[in-house]
């Protein structure tokens, strides 16, 4: 005869035959960590697993050893396994954690970490400099994460003028260290490329298991551009880091190590004016003293002649136009350096008039209006604020008109 029963009933159901088999209800499990987080409340949420299976966890905060919970690490759990109502997921209880090892994706970084080490591959005198104002930047990394306009909000904030391609990559998973090496390698194949950044948000060890492969380490190796590797947050190390030219804590912190600020930029620039004109200022201040000197010798020797203090007269108006005229023309060049850095400025640019066009899909800055087409979903910018607009028609300009 079938029975009827309510989702609630039947999990109730279960999580008491569990709860009632004394075989289950004391348990020591064996496994490793992975995907460890902590609640606010103080319960400790993870998974063991082995080779071939995983089983979610918990140990609530009244448990102990959960400063043993270290992803990549092997644990011994001491608890029972039950149902969690909720979800109806299978869930292990635990009540005291204790070491019991490293585990296997551990054993795996370490040994290849020392392999690699042997062979050079993290040696610093190989490391290179990072560009002071890289032109062109490619960035590695997935276009559908957050991590990536995090990215470009940073760079867009610190200097604008910079050019960034994007190598969309799988960065988790499934073939993800190809991926990753494949983008090095046809990033390395463009002839005007200063810098290549990796970079992927936090997560377990599995998930940033992909810049721990080989694979990408020697690509990284082998890369003719400078590599910031920027995976996961401060406290994850991978292979990418020991090998990249720079490790950067976080994927916004490479941004700021990639870029410089333009208000900087302009601040340098105005102290290097400053510093040549007070040395063209002490140049005529000492040219003044020497004429000067030598001025009132030639009025002692020749006090009395005339012919000679003509003479003198027109050198002193010749060294004095002379010295207007340079005064003139530094001045002229400085107030040119002025206005050629006024045209740098981005935000002055748009304040005259100008709009800045972008897709609204990648951000992109639309250079030709051939790349536009009906339905594309543009932002028109200037200084004051964006407008969204849909593109209703594209009218080209006729040759001649």
């Amino acid at each position: 005869m079938d029975i009827t029963l309510t989702v609630t009933e039947l999990i109730k159901y279960i999580q008491k035959k569990f709860n009632q088999d004394s075989y289950l209800s004391s348990v020591q499990l064996v496994g490793e960590v992975s995907n460890h987080h902590a609640s606010p409340a103080g319960h400790h949420y993870f998974s063991l697993k082995d080779e071939e299976s995983v089983i979610k966890c918990v140990l609530f905060a009244r448990g102990s050893g959960q400063h043993h919970l270290i992803d990549g690490d092997s644990i011994l759990a001491d608890g029972k396994i039950s149902i969690y109502q909720a979800r109806g997921d299978l869930q292990f209880y635990a009540d005291t954690i204790s070491p019991r090892g490293e585990g296997t994706l551990q054993q795996k970084f370490e040994k290849l970490k020392l392999e690699l080490e042997a062979q050079g591959l993290f040696d610093e005198s190989r490391k290179r400099n990072i560009p002071d104002i890289p032109r062109v930047i490619g960035i590695v990394t997935s276009k559908t994460g957050s991590v990536l306009q995090d990215i470009l909000n940073v760079m867009k904030r610190r200097y604008s003028k910079i050019k960034i391609i994007v190598a969309d990559t799988r960065v988790q998973g499934e073939n993800a260290g190809e991926s990753i090496s494949e983008s090095i390698k046809n990033l390395n194949k463009l002839n005007n490329l200063d810098l290549i950044i990796l970079a992927r948000g936090g997560g377990s060890l599995e998930d940033l298991w992909p810049f721990n492969e080989e694979i990408v380490a020697r690509s990284i190796f082998a890369s003719s551009v400078p590599i910031i590797s920027a995976v996961g947050h401060e406290t994850d190390f991978t292979i990418s880091d020991l090998v990249a030219d720079l490790r950067a804590p976080t994927p916004s912190v490479a941004a700021e190590l990639s870029t410089p600020d333009s208000n900087q930029l302009k601040k340098l620039v105005d102290n290097r004016l400053s510093e040549i004109l007070s040395k063209i200022n002490s140049k005529i201040y000492n040219l003044n003293n020497q004429y000067s000197m030598s001025l009132d010798r030639l009025l002692s020797y020749r006090s009395n002649t005339s012919f000679y203090k003509l003479k003198i007269d027109t050198i002193k108006n010749s060294l004095i136009n002379k010295l207007e005229s340079k005064i003139i023309k530094s001045k002229l060049i400085i107030q040119d350096i002025e206005n050629s850095l006024k045209h740098l400025n981005f935000d002055e640019t748009l304040a005259r008039g100008f709009f800045m066009t972008s897709k609204k899909e990648d951000n992109s800055l639309v250079k030709d209006i051939t790349k536009i087409k009906q339905g594309d979903h543009l932002i028109i910018s200037n200084n004051q604020g964006s407008i969204h607009t849909e593109t209703i028609e594209v009218i080209k300009r006729r040759p001649n008109a």
